[in-house]
């Protein structure tokens, strides 16, 4: 019994043995001249470590440090490059016993690291290296030690004093700090409460790391957790990952994410790895709350990584979102070629508030990134989809506005400014938006297809088509923002368009009807409202068949006032107030706010017209001069007709606001050719019956000076 006790007892009396004879005859402190002077050679940084490096035993064996610091060149943020308050290092046992120092893990706590960049552009880290040393192979490192340093030796660091061989496994950070202050940027940015774990590991061998920090970046504070198995490999495209998953926190002024969720099932080179990332939190008032899921591929060449299945739901919900509460909808997949700087996307679909979008994209990196697109929508409901907004506080208090600004009409109108565009001038961006269905202020499209781009300042819509009730419409343009006032140019065409039900959905009632053609070329400079339809200019051409003007009879307007002149009795009429016409046409031109023209011209079984005149497209007021002719037969009263108004040109005067103009006939003018009318009748009957008497020149003018005063 006593042997086997004996037995037992022989490794705890070698261990005992060993640990006396590790005090006896090692002591640590012999090492501070040479890790300073390593640490110098190595950095060219002088390194301090206060206090004696001392052995602990429990809970392992290892040294403990004092404070220590490696110093920064002058000038700097901080004497400090990195500084700890102490650290601790593990040893084995075991290999003492073959002259090696085995370091498992080395914990500093306090530690702190700084990062300085100057105006000039110069860091703390610049010649950080090994210093330069003679060309003899061995140089003397330290005169109370056998230790040399070999100046073309670039192997790891593995140190030999007094025959023992030292080597360094790994370390750990407790309650850590790093301060990034960049004065060329006027940034700094202050990570704290850092602390790093990670288990022994060993290449080709699986070990835990965990992490926790805190960062504060002036108004933005942050805050990361993570924690991973990860395998080392002695290649990187060899290495590993799994059981993945990081949690961050972030805030601001007016955001606050305080849930934030990374997550990675496994990731190996050349595998699929599944990700998912939740986020929930407030951004500017409304609530967010997004759910991601995707699986990428990076291959061991690093030439292409794909993702696919990318699927991403976001609900956000607060005022002044439709209905306060949206959810949109993303997928695709998508890949990008590293060799080429190229990304690719697939299989793009976009949903929200019942719009779909479908295509696909591409991105180019270079100095100005080359965007390419192509998307399509079965549906789009522009005006449902307004009206699910909330009604906003400009348009609840739009009445008490107005009245306000009666109040105030000597106030300092608001100085209008060119919008900023300076955007454009970083973009390359082309592509095609098709929309099967529109709808927006009740005006239906069909069929809606559109080709821009938009390059280095300049925007070009090169296609605009849509079908548009029963006809088409198309339009190209182009918006030039290089310069500090835009330019720019409008062409468009309507053909066939049915008025009438267009102007109804639109505006609730319908000025004109017909079937219309406009055709339109205009250019301009500016886009502040007010110099936009000042520079606007160009010319607009219309042609309307088998229609009607609504809103005025002008046979009926000029039977009722020649009546009036005439003394009769003008009674109320069922007829309806609007204009027949075949034809309708007329080329405005515009310049300095107004529409002129001299050629309208209008059809009609009845009548002849020919119009001249302007609209103000600023103030939205018209001053139009309509010449007409009655060519058929206009009933009066008792069914009789004017006979008499025959051949006569009647002048109209449209003037007043667009919205409700006024019509006037300008009866002077018609009486005034209705009298030669008659004096000519008279002069013809006294030919007739005086025969060449008449023609006696004294007499004819006798007679007409009778006549003239007769109808004037």
């Amino acid at each position: 019994m006593k042997k086997i006790a004996l037995l037992i007892s022989i490794p705890f009396i070698a261990i005992i043995a060993a640990l006396l004879v590790l005090v006896l005859l090692v002591n640590p402190n012999d090492f501070k001249p040479l890790i300073k002077e390593q640490v110098e050679v190595q950095t060219g940084r002088q390194l301090t470590i206060d206090g004696d490096i001392e052995w602990r035993f429990f809970p392992s064996i290892g040294f403990s440090i004092g404070k220590t610091a490696l110093s920064n060149p002058e000038g700097f943020a901080t004497p400090d490059l990195v500084k700890f308050d102490n650290a601790i290092l593990d040893l084995n046992v075991r290999p003492l016993f073959q002259h090696e120092i085995n370091i498992g893990l080395v914990t500093l706590d306090g530690a702190s690291f700084s990062l300085h960049t100057l105006k000039n552009g110069s860091t703390n880290l610049e010649n950080l290296a090994p210093k330069k040393t003679s060309v003899e192979n061995e140089v003397p490192v330290s005169k109370d030690s056998n230790v040399t340093v070999n100046a073309n030796d670039t192997t790891p660091p593995s140190t030999n004093i007094n025959d023992w061989k030292i080597t360094l496994e790994g370390i750990a950070l407790t309650n850590a700090e790093v301060l990034i202050q960049d004065d060329k940027a006027g940034s700094k940015t202050k990570l704290s409460d850092i602390n790093l774990s990670l288990s022994q590991f060993s290449p080709g061998e699986w070990a835990h790391l965990a992490f926790d920090m805190k960062g504060d970046l002036g108004q933005q504070k942050i805050s990361l957790a993570g924690k991973t198995d990860l395998n080392i490999a002695t290649t990187l495209d060899a290495a590993s990952l799994k059981q993945t998953e990081f949690t961050a926190s972030y805030s601001d002024a007016v955001n606050k994410f305080d849930d934030i969720t990374f997550t990675i099932d496994q990731f190996s080179f050349g595998e699929w790895a599944n990700i998912k990332l939740i986020a929930k939190g407030k951004a500017n008032e409304l609530m967010v709350n997004s759910d991601s899921s995707f699986a990428v591929n990076v291959p061991k060449a690093l030439d292409i990584i794909r993702i696919k299945s990318f699927q991403s739901t976001n609900n956000v919900t607060g005022k002044g979102l439709p209905n306060e509460n949206v959810t949109a909808v993303i997928g695709f997949n998508t890949s990008f070629d590293l060799n080429k700087s190229l990304l690719k996307v697939e299989k793009l679909t976009l949903s929200a508030v019942e719009t779909d979008f479908n295509g696909k994209a591409s991105v180019e990196l270079k100095d100005i990134p080359r965007v390419r697109f192509s998307l399509r929508s079965p549906n789009i409901d522009v005006d449902a989809l307004l009206a699910t907004l909330p009604k906003s506080d400009v348009e609840k208090t739009a009445d008490t506005g107005k009245a306000s600004s009666s109040n105030h009409s000597t106030s300092a109108p608001v100085k209008e400014q060119e919008p900023d565009l300076s955007t454009l001038k970083t973009l390359d961006v082309a592509g095609t938006i098709i929309i099967d269905q529109f709808k927006a202020n009740n005006a239906k499209m069909q069929n809606v297809e559109s080709v821009f781009s938009v390059n280095r300042g300049v925007l070009t819509l090169s296609k605009f088509h849509s079908d548009l009730y029963r006809g088409a419409i198309d339009m190209t343009a182009t918006l030039d923002a290089r310069k500090s006032t835009p330019s720019y140019t409008v062409k468009q065409s309507i053909k066939g368009v049915k008025v009438a039900p267009l102007l109804i959905d639109v505006m609730g009632e319908s000025l004109i009807e017909g079937t219309g053609n406009i055709a339109i070329n205009v250019s301009g400079k500016s886009l502040k409202p007010t110099a936009l339809k000042q520079n606007l200019k160009g010319k607009v051409s219309i042609n309307f068949s088998d229609g009607a003007v609504n809103g005025v009879n002008i046979p009926l307007l000029i039977r009722t006032t020649y009546a009036k002149i005439k003394g009769e009795k003008v009674n109320g009429s069922e007829e309806a107030e609007k204009t027949d016409f075949s034809a309708l046409s007329a080329d405005f031109y515009l310049s300095k706010g107004n529409a002129t023209t001299k050629n309208i011209k209008m059809i009609s079984p009845l009548l002849r017209i020919h119009g001249e005149g302007s609209a103000h497209y600023i103030n939205e007021t018209a001053n139009m001069l309509i010449k007409t002719s009655i060519v058929g037969s206009l009933k009066g009263q008792g069914g009789k007709d004017i006979n008499d108004l025959k051949d006569v040109t009647i002048p109209i005067r449209i003037t007043g606001p667009w919205a409700k103009p006024k019509y006037k006939l300008e009866f002077d003018d018609v009486m005034q050719q209705k009298a030669k009318k008659e004096i000519d009748r008279g002069i013809e009957k006294l030919e007739e019956k005086y025969g060449d008497k008449i023609k006696d020149e004294k007499v004819k003018e006798a007679a007409n000076k009778l006549l003239k005063g007769l109808f004037n």
